[in-house]
């Protein structure tokens, strides 16, 4: 091991920003203890893997990381945090190289568990000066904010609601404080991040906040930050006060609603007991769109569920081209033991599942050049995400979710101002305006 004042940790990500967010607040919690942190690519004294299990390709994910921690440093320790150990706990503990597995639910207790596991890493009093409060995502310039976890939905395919419980609302005036700190570290975008976030509610704020937008509006109104984004969030949640913020915070309220569709057929939707109809939804998307017809909207496409038919199928090419939708991310069934859904008949051969994945992603393709095309000659706001890439660039988003090449020289929290003059399948292209 390395001396303790020079002690290295690496924190690894899978999943969602859920997961992305805890594993920031892991790391804030770890730094009093001396650590430094250091890239995925670089040995470490200390790994902790925060998994995801909601695919068998996250697992994959997850035991991929695992192996390699373990072969960049075979003195190292490795801890393993997540819904993969709420799921496969005995499993993960037995795998070569790892020491610790760990919760969800004890995520926030890791620094009074490791130090009793792993007593030679902390070997020293926490630095009662330095904060564990989050005030950073590490190498990001947007940072999230996890608002609640778990859900109540139940939907027959979803292990999340296994390995993460019910819902829990976090306090509302926490997540305002935690904003506050953000924005006075030089964060100009915030994304609010659950499971569920569409039924959040926290009466014990004064005046009580009964939903999310009721929060969004708390946030804009007793913060400076300059603009605030939803993750996804259910279709059904969308109510008329949610979009009023839109248009009441103009430019502060990102113009962005990932709206999660799963299939296009009544049949599947029912079958996967979620909570609308193919109509429902559509009307959903054509109000978003009425109140802000420059709002991008993108949605979560599931193919191969089983039982699905070629009719299903097509239901669901046909919502997607219903012009109310921007994006997709098309994804594969995967089977999730404890699942309702693991007990439906009629497995989809991996032929057809990869055949109607193809075909949905060239629509999304076609989808976003669209609303990439429909926004040339437009100026749009863009932050750098992270880089740069191999030519020097940095991705930026806009607030209704185009991404741009910033230049090196645009790679930080700040925004860019940009003129459209070009789009294409993946990025829109533009003309810096200087403030």
């Amino acid at each position: 091991m390395t001396d303790h004042m020079q002690r290295t940790v690496s924190l690894q990500t899978v999943g969602c920003r859920l997961n992305q967010y805890e594993t920031e607040r892991m790391a804030a919690q770890l730094y009093p203890f001396g650590f430094r942190r250091v890239r995925q690519h670089e040995p470490a004294d200390l790994y902790i893997i925060n998994t995801c299990t909601v695919t068998h390709r996250a697992d994959a994910d997850c035991r991929r990381l695992i192996h390699r921690a373990t072969r960049q440093n075979p003195s190292g320790r490795v801890v393993v945090v997540g819904c993969y150990v709420e799921r496969e706990a005995e499993t993960i503990a037995g795998m070569e190289g790892v020491d610790v597995v760990i919760t969800n639910r004890q995520k926030e207790q890791i620094t009074r568990i490791l130090p009793s596991r792993l007593p030679e890493l902390f070997d020293r009093q926490p630095d009662a000066s330095c904060a564990t409060s989050l005030a950073e995502f590490h190498e990001h310039n947007r940072a999230w904010i996890k608002i609640s976890d778990g859900c109540n939905q139940r939907c027959s395919y979803c292990i999340v609601t296994v390995v993460r419980g019910n819902l829990v609302n976090r306090p509302g005036q926490e997540i305002i404080d935690e904003v506050r700190r953000l924005v006075a570290g030089g964060y100009k975008e915030v994304v609010l991040t659950g499971v569920s976030i569409g039924y959040y509610k926290d009466e014990t704020l004064s005046p009580p906040v009964k939903s999310l937008a009721a929060l969004c509006r708390a946030i804009l109104e007793q913060t400076d930050l300059y603009r605030l984004r939803l993750s996804s969030v259910e279709p059904q949640a969308v109510s008329d006060a949610l979009l009023s913020i839109m248009t009441q915070f103009k430019g502060r309220f990102c113009r962005h609603f990932h709206l999660p569709l799963q299939s296009g057929s009544t049949r599947l939707l029912r079958l996967m007991h979620r909570p609308y109809t193919p109509d429902a939804y559509l009307r959903k998307a054509q109000s978003i769109k009425e109140e802000e017809p420059d709002t991008t909207i993108g949605t979560d496409v599931m193919v191969g569920f089983p039982g699905e038919t070629d009719s299903d199928f097509e239901q669901t090419r046909q919502l997607c081209r219903s012009g109310f939708i921007d994006y997709l991310h098309v994804f594969s069934y995967s089977h999730r033991p404890g699942t309702a859904a693991a007990e439906v008949p009629g497995k989809v051969n991996q032929r057809v599942i990869k055949d109607r994945s193809r075909a949905l992603t060239q629509i999304s393709d076609s989808l976003r050049y669209a609303s990439h095309r429909r926004q040339v000659g437009k100026t749009l706001e863009f932050i750098a995400e992270h880089g740069p890439d191999s030519e020097g660039n940095y991705g930026g988003r806009s607030d209704n979710y185009l991404r741009a090449k910033l230049s090196q020289s645009n790679g930080g929290k700040e925004i860019i101002r940009l003129r459209i003059t070009g789009a294409g399948e993946e990025f829109v292209t533009g003309e810096v305006i200087q403030p």
